[in-house]
């Protein structure tokens, strides 16, 4: 004779949770399943889920910002021929303008660099 074990028929009952997934083996008659000296029942526990809101605002705001300095390049390509007549360093004064003229780690920018071209300072 063979040892082979039969194993009865059952069921598994699953609670399935926002956090949690909670099983069960049952035998036909609603009793727990037994298997390694152990009831066939338990629980598994997860983190919380966390919802998508900070990355969608985080990447609405990048697109946006995007969007901002796309049309920004756009408008400059369209007045840069006008401005260029009149100020030929204006834009690139504009896109440094930020920077303080007082700061001395960006003195070669202003004056007498870039943006400017004499060493004076007005």
């Amino acid at each position: 004779m063979s040892r082979k074990k039969i194993v009865p028929n059952y069921a598994i009952s699953l609670d399935i949770g926002n956090a949690s997934v909670g099983w069960a083996a049952f035998t036909p008659d609603y009793r727990l399943m037994r298997a390694k000296g152990r009831e066939l029942i338990g629980v598994r526990l997860f983190e919380p889920a966390q919802t998508a809101e900070a990355r969608r605002m985080a990447r609405t705001t990048r697109r946006r910002y995007s969007r901002r300095r796309w049309r920004l390049h756009m408008l400059d390509a369209i007045f840069d021929a006008p401005l260029a007549e009149v100020d030929p360093s204006f834009l690139a004064r504009r896109k440094y303008s930020w920077v303080h003229p007082a700061d001395e780690n960006n003195a070669d920018y202003w004056y007498g660099g870039v943006l400017f071209d004499s060493k004076i300072k007005l």
